[in-house]
């Protein structure tokens, strides 16, 4: 079943980049945005601060593309980039929903074994279970999916607030190290870790597929104009831009304000979920850990939601197949579900993840600044050469930081 959506104005333009914002605050993100507050305190919230400005950027570029082409970043991939490119940024693409996928589930199991004991194996399969509910309700055409993510994302965002009133900031301390430095090789794993958690390769598919201006596919393919060369493109520009730079401040905050509450916490509690729930305990009172198990379980459901579209935006994109939303979903969780069967380190597995994405972020910036800046491609949307620069200097700069983290490692 297809569901129309109009040309992005005004308010529709909110919607699509709110929804693409949940992947900005998901579990991954509690992950290393907590180790890094427990480890080094508010040493690392600049990067945060950094990452999501960078965020909003590439969002932009992302929401302008889908406009303008009516096609998303991975079908512009198919149709402009060679054969043997297309299938590498494919195979990258689908190693970085996987890596989505993990930190999700293993976050969302996390908070069940937290609140309820459920062991972490189960607690993933609930929370895959749940996204097939929500994924139902998404593919019938019924309005009450977006309304149910944007509610999770809601309760995120108000949660971890609330946690870091309850756990009380340090402005003193804050004002001293908030200040960029050097890092050292982990404090640089941990901040290419943010950069993979806030920049989210995956969610540039996601935020292009959503504002096509085209009929949007559940379980089967659609392609059609965009509005790039019609009239009214400053307008739609001004609109996204809007819309983007408001879900994007908001989740920005959410995660500023979880390094800020990890940041009263023990190192000990760095490295475990648990543990920091724990330690919230102790230090900032019952209340605190409940608000934030209850903000990772929220996000977890609204992530893995938003990653599973995301997984069927992408095959069909690259491969141009519909495969239903079903199956595309089986074989996906699949991965995670293995690696926790296994009885990996759950926690150092939801970093090293974000860690992937960081590496993995260049292949699918690169292409969207080079699409975006064309006019051939983009119309009247096409990029002012300082938003060309500013968002290739931010890819520079990840692949930079890629390369420092690669160097310290070996």
């Amino acid at each position: 079943m297809h569901q129309k959506v109009r040309n992005p104005t005004g308010v529709r333009t909110l919607v699509p980049a709110c929804m693409a914002a949940v992947a900005y605050i998901d579990p991954g993100n509690f992950g290393v945005n907590v180790e890094s507050g427990a480890s080094y305190g508010y040493a690392l919230a600049w990067v945060v601060i950094a990452a999501s400005i960078v965020g909003m950027v590439v969002q932009y570029l992302a929401a302008k593309l889908g406009a303008a082409t009516g096609l998303s970043l991975a079908e512009n991939c198919r149709e402009r980039c060679s054969g043997p490119v297309r299938v590498q940024l494919w195979l990258v693409t689908e190693l970085v929903v996987i890596m989505t996928d993990l930190a999700e589930l293993v976050g969302g199991a996390f908070a069940l074994n937290i609140l309820f004991g459920v062991p972490l194996l189960v607690g993933a399969v609930i929370v895959g279970a749940v996204s097939f509910v929500v994924l139902a309700i998404r593919v019938r055409g019924h309005e009450g999916f977006e309304v149910l993510v944007l509610a999770l994302l809601a309760m995120v965002v108000i949660a971890v607030l609330w946690q870091t009133v309850i756990a009380g900031v340090d402005l003193d301390r804050l004002a001293t190290e908030i200040a960029p430095g050097p890092m050292e090789p982990s404090a640089a794993l941990l901040a290419a870790g943010i950069v993979g958690a806030t920049v989210m390769p995956h969610a540039l598919h996601f935020q292009s597929a959503v504002c096509r201006p085209v009929p949007v596919v559940t379980a089967a393919g659609a392609h059609g104009k965009g509005v790039g060369r019609d009239g009214g493109s400053a307008s739609i520009a001004r609109d996204l831009r809007r819309s983007v730079v408001i879900a994007m401040s908001v989740v920005g905050l959410a995660n500023v304000a979880i390094v800020l509450a990890a940041a009263v916490l023990p190192e000990s509690a760095s490295g475990d979920l648990a543990a920091a729930y724990a330690a919230f305990g102790d230090v900032a009172g019952h209340g605190a850990a409940v608000l934030f198990a209850l903000a990772l379980l929220a996000s977890g459901l609204a992530s893995t939601v938003v990653g599973a579209y995301t997984g069927q935006v992408v095959m069909q994109g690259f491969l141009r197949r519909s495969y239903t939303v079903w199956v595309r979903r089986v074989v996906s969780l699949a991965p995670p579900l293995v690696l926790l069967a296994l009885g990996l380190n759950a926690t150092q597995a939801l970093v090293l993840s974000q860690v992937v994405l960081s590496f993995a972020a260049p292949t699918s910036l690169i292409p969207l600044v080079l699409f975006t800046r064309r006019r051939a491609v983009m119309g009247d949307l096409v990029n002012r050469p300082l938003t060309t620069w500013v968002a290739g200097a931010a890819t520079v700069l990840i692949i930079a930081l890629n390369a420092y983290v690669l160097l310290a490692l070996v």
